[in-house]
């Protein structure tokens, strides 16, 4: 069924090239747009990179702080709150540019700030409805600073419509905003019939653990814990997938520990990696500290490897409704140390009902529940509006 739409997705993050791992959900997202027919552009932020995709409905903002994420600029630091300024200034500027051009129907901000900032703008200034898409952090993290709160509340409560990637974050969402919100699930489609180089040991018990490397995604106790387990049993690996700033001092922790026969830190590997090492492994570990459901826990199930998650977001609810591993209690090194050991010497099945929690998960219920509210008479409900939390 065919949509004709003009719309705008204004997002923080757009995967640079196809095989980025920077919100790579987004570009999934686009594409099942324009396959419903409708016409898309993208507007975000321009951030050196050796590769960059020219996809002619993208456009790309220059500011000052280029070479670093707008999210993790540090506001006490004169040089970069220079850069944030530049950023909010000549996206704003950009983007009326944009819109002026290319008069869509609607804006879809991913995510409150600073995207949602910008699509309140522009209704202010042109008129234009918006809708916004938030994650985790949004709500989690910068709503509750006293500034920041006032500035997202202000956005979520003059948007049109709103969404969020998981159901807590959904009622809380509600509960800032005073307004309704749907969820609207976040996955990135990985490869079928791919061919990965890389070989787990296959003599070992191989634990997964695949995100940003921050300590607010609980690295630091993960790292803890397999130091409990390693010395528990010996035939286990950690593999460390991903990037971020904790990654010095997780290296020290992992030497101080003499820990680097059982971990091994891969870093940033390409789509097709990520599948191959998923699959490879007998368990994802997702040990984070505040969370919605991050896009590893869909692409470990894609790839029908188990979890073991904290309980927190959504993540708890899903493992427990879904049979899809073990929760564990958020900081509690020991728990989650004895989770794995447990996973190790249990040996047990938990793939029966992946197929049901993708079917909630699927990229394809965003994409339509998101149509849905521009035009409800064309588009089926989906799944993931029957189900109860």
């Amino acid at each position: 069924m065919s949509i004709n739409k003009k719309i705008c997705l204004i997002t923080n993050r757009y995967p640079i090239y196809p095989d980025d791992v920077a919100s790579p959900f987004v570009r999934d997202f686009h594409l099942g747009l324009k396959e419903k027919g409708a016409e898309i552009s993208v507007f975000t932020p321009y951030y050196q990179s050796e590769k960059v995709d020219g996809t002619e409905d993208v456009v790309r903002f220059r500011w000052l702080g280029e070479r670093k994420v707008v999210g993790s600029l540090n506001l006490f630091n004169p040089k970069e709150m220079i850069q944030l300024l530049s950023f909010m200034r000549n996206g704003k500027r950009r983007l009326f540019e944009h819109l002026r051009n290319t008069s869509p129907d609607s804006c879809l901000a991913l995510w409150a700030l600073p995207s949602g900032w910008f699509a309140y703008q522009a209704k202010r200034k042109l008129g234009i409805p918006y809708s916004v898409w938030c994650l985790g952090s949004d709500i989690y993290i910068w709503a509750k600073r006293p500034i920041l709160r006032g500035l997202i509340q202000k956005v979520l409560q003059e948007a049109d419509h709103l969404f969020a990637d998981g159901f807590d974050l959904k009622e809380k969402v509600e509960k800032l905003s005073g307004k309704k919100c749907t969820f609207l699930p976040s996955l990135r489609k990985l490869p079928e019939g791919f061919e990965g180089k890389e070989q787990l040991d296959a003599l070992r018990f191989n634990f997964l653990y695949l995100g940003r490397w921050e300590k607010g995604k609980g690295l630091d106790d993960l790292i803890r814990s397999f130091d409990v387990l390693a010395h528990k049993l010996s035939t286990v690996n950690l593999y460390i997938l991903g990037w971020g700033s904790y990654e010095k001092e997780m290296r020290k922790q992992i030497i101080n520990l003499k820990l680097e026969e059982h971990i091994k830190i891969v870093g940033k590997v390409s789509t097709s990696s990520v599948a191959n090492y998923l699959e490879q492994a007998d368990c994802v570990v997702i040990p984070s500290r505040s969370d919605s459901i991050p896009l590893v826990f869909s692409e470990a199930l894609q790839m029908g490897t188990p979890l073991i998650v904290t309980d927190v977001g959504d993540m708890g609810y899903l493992v427990k409704r879904f049979n899809l591993g073990k929760v564990v209690i958020p900081g509690e090194v020991n728990g989650l140390a004895q989770a794995m050991i447990e996973f190790v010497q249990e040996n047990k099945d938990y793939s029966k009902n992946i197929p049901e929690a993708l079917k909630l998960l699927d990229i394809e219920n965003a994409v339509n529940d998101y149509l849905m509210t521009l035009a409800p008479q064309t588009i089926p409900h989906t799944y993931s509006e029957s189900i109860e939390v």
